[in-house]
């Protein structure tokens, strides 16, 4: 059952009271920054683990902290009943969804359901933001048109088997809702770590010409926020990227973001020729909506060299120990070898 912590200030006026799942990921805790910011009234909910308690920390007495577990009625159904507008940004992202499959349907769906079910009970529904992706289109080659909110599911594996089912409940519910396909969505943290060898894996596999679009999480965080004060967002399906500024390859994305670290750029053998989730997104009816792209790809680039000043000396020294633990994830890299 869950369990209410961390009041925020009593007696302050708020203009809404929303309730963000997933608080305490990345993209939830800009959401609660931009919420608090603005004076909305906040119900973080979340799932209660180590983690999630040490970043909770950061935001005592200025949120009503929930911890419970989204596939419980039970636990997310009272704070539905609380609120005035829901982000929901709670999930089992891949690679854990391809590697417990069930689990992530419970809390990808499963949450999602229990959400819609909790609203359905309202007289007036709270109007909920969904964190979908742009990876519900399928793989990508290069070229051809901008993605749109218009164009079809194509899931592949399983979660974005999961996004595109909460897609299809959202729009078959009769609720409100708005629905943002997301695009490459990496931070300063994780963008300075919080790699793995399955990370690596898909990484390397990836055509390097594949077009993407990265935007800020900040930024994203802002399009959510002003998504549920805007009236003429709910029913659609918008793409949230960065805009032009945030365009590139996926070979430059992440050849800028290595260089920036002090791992430095691999060589073009190390990546396959595979598809991928990414593409270009045509931005002019989320940005027309919500004017929230802030931050250009190179703003974020000097941002992460910034960040990363003090480690970088010491990440160039143990580079070539770094690269090579690194390429052991790449197939191409290490068929090369035995070719050789």
């Amino acid at each position: 059952m869950f369990q209410f912590e961390a009041r925020g200030p009593v007696g302050q006026p708020a203009r809404m009271r929303v309730l963000v799942t997933g608080a305490f990921g990345r993209l939830g805790q800009a959401g609660l920054d931009r919420l608090v910011r603005e004076g909305h009234s906040v119900i973080a909910f979340d799932v209660s683990n180590r983690r999630n308690q040490r970043e909770a920390r950061r935001f005592e007495g200025r949120v009503q902290t929930v911890w419970g577990d989204i596939r419980s009625l039970e636990d997310i159904g009272p704070c539905v009943e609380e609120c005035d507008a829901i982000i929901h940004n709670a999930g089992v992202l891949a690679p854990l969804s391809e590697k417990h499959p069930d689990l992530a349907y419970a809390v990808n769906v499963g949450g999602t359901k229990n959400i819609l079910d909790a609203m359905k009970r309202r007289d007036k529904p709270p109007v909920i933001v969904f964190a979908s992706s742009l990876s519900v289109c399928g793989p990508r080659v290069p070229g051809g048109p901008p993605l749109t909110g218009s164009d079809p599911t194509v899931p592949t594996d399983n979660y974005t088997s999961n996004k595109a089912e909460c897609e299809r409940l959202l729009q078959e519910s009769g609720l409100p809702y708005v629905i943002f396909r997301i695009g490459v969505s990496v931070g300063v943290k994780a963008a300075a770590g919080d790699l793995s060898p399955d990370v690596f894996q898909i990484l390397f596999a990836i055509d390097p010409a594949t077009r993407m679009e990265w935007v800020h999480p900040e930024d994203v965080a802002l399009a959510q926020v002003r998504a549920v004060q805007t009236p003429e967002a709910i029913g659609k399906t918008l793409m949230i990227g960065g805009g032009q500024g945030c365009r590139l390859t996926f070979g430059e994305f992440y050849g800028e973001m290595f260089e920036a670290t002090g791992v430095g750029c691999f060589p073009p053998q190390a990546y396959g020729t595979g598809p991928y989730y990414c593409d270009w997104l045509d931005t002019d009816e989320s940005q027309a909506l919500l004017d929230y792209q802030r931050t250009t790809f190179d703003a974020f680039i000097a941002e992460l060299r910034k960040a990363s000043r003090f480690s970088r000396p010491l990440v160039r020294l143990f580079s070539p120990l770094i690269r090579w633990f690194m390429l052991r994830s790449s197939d191409a890299w290490q068929a090369r070898k035995s070719d050789a």
